[in-house]
């Protein structure tokens, strides 16, 4: 336990830092949007490449680890649906609480990866990343779609931002460059390197910057079970999954993981433009980071 706290105790603590950064006001509140992009869009890319590029996919057994990933992340989606009939909410409040159990945020997963792995736990978060990010997307907008209030969705513009996901891109170029043994010139391979290194620290800044406590005000019972769902549940399905297709070590963890994931800012924007419910979303993100602190030691140490 005592090697889990002292792996994980960096990530959280840069975490609160970005939150006393910006209750402070030593940072614009101005300036976090335009750094929270810059680690998205400008520097995550170079780090998935950077580490999937190199990798050694052969000692990586990609089929069941990418295949119980995929059967997680539905078997969440399906759940939801079970319950909607029980939660008696309004549509566009049931599709942020679908939201809010379905999604993860997977840059802050890869942070934990790399705190307790290294470059085994960066490349197989990344190709987490890779497969999950069109199927939540697609999952979210269904729901949106079906019982979002209003919202009349342009699939063509939604599919387009899938597929030209920086996320995406870095992580299939890396793979092809991998795949197909494509050199990196030296300078070309330091410089992504490089940049790939400051993206970390920037998204924990973020994520720390984004808590606001006042958002969890909003339908706090739902609240406590969505967080429950996400944080409790979730470990659970990916673990149990995961162990049936007859993963161990690393590759489980990580699937565990990826299942007791907080949820992710992308929810709170969704459901702004797709008539969801954003400030419920809003409370989600902020309650889910808080209580995966005491979550996601708890699932490793029962983990062992």
């Amino acid at each position: 336990m005592d090697v889990v706290l002292t792996s994980l105790f960096p990530i959280f603590g840069v975490i609160a830092v970005g939150w006393a950064l910006r209750r402070t006001g030593l940072l614009p509140d101005n300036s976090w949007g335009p750094v929270s992009r810059l680690a998205y869009l400008g520097l995550s890319p170079p780090l998935l490449f950077t580490a999937i590029s190199r990798a050694d996919l052969s000692a990586i057994t990609l089929g069941p680890f990418l295949g119980a990933a995929v059967l997680g992340f539905m078997a969440m989606a399906v759940i939801m649906l079970a319950i909607k009939p029980l939660l008696r909410v309004p549509d566009p409040t049931y599709t942020s609480v679908f939201q809010a159990v379905c999604r993860w945020n997977g840059l802050l997963i890869l942070a934990l990866g790399i705190a307790l792995f290294g470059d085994q736990g960066e490349i197989l978060v990344a190709l987490v990343m890779v497969v999950s990010i069109p199927l939540v997307n697609m999952e979210c907008v269904a729901a949106l779609a079906v019982w979002g209030e209003g919202a009349s969705p342009k699939l063509g513009s939604i599919a387009y931002r899938m597929v030209t996901n920086p996320l995406i891109i870095g992580s299939v170029a890396g793979g092809i460059v991998n795949v197909a043994h494509i050199p990196v010139p030296v300078p070309i391979a330091d410089t992504m390197s490089l940049l790939g290194q400051a993206a970390l620290p920037l998204i924990l800044l973020s994520v720390g910057a984004g808590l606001s406590f006042t958002t969890m005000r909003a339908r706090p019972r739902l609240l406590a079970l969505s967080v429950f769902l996400k944080l409790m549940v979730g470990p659970v399905v990916f673990y149990g999954i995961g162990r049936a297709m007859g993963l161990e070590g690393i590759p489980l963890t990580i699937l565990l993981l990826t299942g007791s994931s907080p949820g992710a800012g992308s929810a709170y924007v969704l459901a702004q433009q797709m008539g969801g419910d954003a400030p419920y979303s809003a409370g989600d993100i902020t309650a889910s980071t808080l209580f995966c602190f005491i979550t996601i030691p708890f699932w490793l140490w029962l983990l062992g």
